[in-house]
This record gives C-alpha cells, sequence and structure tokens, in this order.
C-alpha cells in the first residue's frame, strides 16, 4: 500500500464506515540537483533559501563565460502546488521561467556572457522572492 496504514473505524448502529490513512512514508524526495539540470561542467557560485524551513532554493551556477539559474522545491515539499520562478539577467538580456506550479524545478535559464556584463539572478517560491545585488567582471 505504499508505505501507507489504512485504519478503518465502523460505527455500529449507524452504519458508517470512515476510513483514515496514517503516513509512513518517508516525505517527497528532490531526486535534481543544480549541476544535473543546468548541465556537465556548471558549478554552483551561490544559492539562496526561499520560503520558511528549506521550502526552496534558489541556485546561480557558472561554467566559464554561461551562467544558469535553477530553483528547487526542497525535499519535503517536492511536487506540493506552490508556484517556482528562476530568473536571469545578464547586461540588458532578462530570461525567466515561471512562474508555474513545476513539481521539482524551474528552470534551467541560461545565458551566456562573454563580455562580463553584470549578472543578477533571482527566483521565487510561492510569496517569497529573492533577486541578487549585481555581479559584475
Amino acid at each position: 500500500m505504499n508505505g501507507m496504514k489504512r485504519l478503518a473505524v465502523l460505527t455500529l448502529g449507524g452504519g458508517i464506515a470512515l476510513t483514515a490513512s496514517v503516513g509512513t512514508a518517508a516525505a517527497g524526495t528532490q531526486p535534481y540537483t543544480p549541476e544535473q539540470i543546468c548541465g556537465s561542467g556548471f558549478q554552483v557560485v551561490e544559492s539562496q533559501p526561499l520560503g520558511k524551513a528549506g521550502e526552496a532554493r534558489v541556485y546561480w551556477l557558472n561554467n566559464g563565460p554561461s551562467n544558469c539559474v535553477v530553483t528547487l522545491k526542497g525535499d519535503s515539499y517536492v511536487g506540493n502546488s506552490v508556484k517556482i520562478s528562476a530568473s536571469l539577467t545578464t547586461g540588458a538580456t532578462v530570461k525567466v521561467d515561471g512562474p508555474a506550479a513545476y513539481k521539482y524545478y524551474a528552470g534551467a535559464v541560461k545565458a551566456d556572457n562573454p563580455t562580463g556584463e553584470c549578472v543578477v539572478y533571482g527566483g521565487t517560491y510561492g510569496s517569497y522572492k529573492f533577486t541578487s545585488q549585481p555581479a559584475c567582471g
């Protein structure tokens, strides 16, 4: 029964049966890492929490002149209906994925930056929002 125990309670005389489930399975798990989502060679430069107690986290990754941003839902929040997004600004170019009720993550939002323009990354999780300070150079 997928790690769930079923409890049944019968009331005599009324003919009503109540059934409740008690969860024994582990909370949802995040099967992805930011590096898997962005691709080979990308490494996390920074990350910031979104929400309370690890509900989501936005990551900025770099691979030479390429940048990538991903917002991942935290383990126990995987699959919930809260909308998330990821955004990346390099110079005058803005790229955004979401907000949408993605099960695992928003992104990968990628942009090349061979001339070293300022980079601003961000993400949202429901009403929580993070926007970085510009990283230039």
